[in-house]
């Protein structure tokens, strides 16, 4: 072995081998930026909806039955800290916080229904039951 092997030094020869290998790379890397980019151009790989996500509704509901709870404990604690009683109004706003968080959860689950059953529509773009959709068959002009 020469002293330039033990330092790890290139040699002549592997000085070649290594630009060959760094160019192969080059050129990879650019391949795949190039098509990372053309990806990128054509836009997202799923059209959009315009309707919210799943996982977005999954939040907004257990956001809202969170918040009903957490805001009816807080206002049982605080009437319980102000009166100096047991924690009996803790436990009796807590409840009506969750009665109003499932009331918050099954409000917007409705106008969530409501807002899908309106963008269903047939193809000539009048909602389903539309009276204007065409001539009916009493229609004796």
């Amino acid at each position: 072995m020469t002293r330039n092997e033990e330092a790890g030094t290139p040699t002549e020869g592997d000085s070649a081998a290594q630009k060959r290998e760094r160019d192969l790379l080059g050129s990879r890397i650019a391949a795949a930026r190039n098509a990372r980019r053309k990806d990128e151009a054509t836009g997202p790989r799923r059209a959009p909806t315009g309707r919210p996500s799943d996982m977005g509704v999954a939040m907004r509901l257990s956001s809202e039955l969170v918040a009903g709870v957490l805001l009816g404990a807080g206002i049982g604690w605080f009437v319980d800290w102000f009166f100096g009683t047991l924690p009996i109004f803790l436990v009796i706003f807590t409840g009506l916080g969750t009665v109003a968080g499932v009331k918050n959860v099954l409000r917007a689950t409705q106008a969530m229904n409501a807002t899908a059953a309106d963008t269903k529509q047939d193809p000539s773009g009048l909602p389903p039951g539309d009276a204007t959709a065409g001539p009916s068959s009493g229609d004796k002009n």
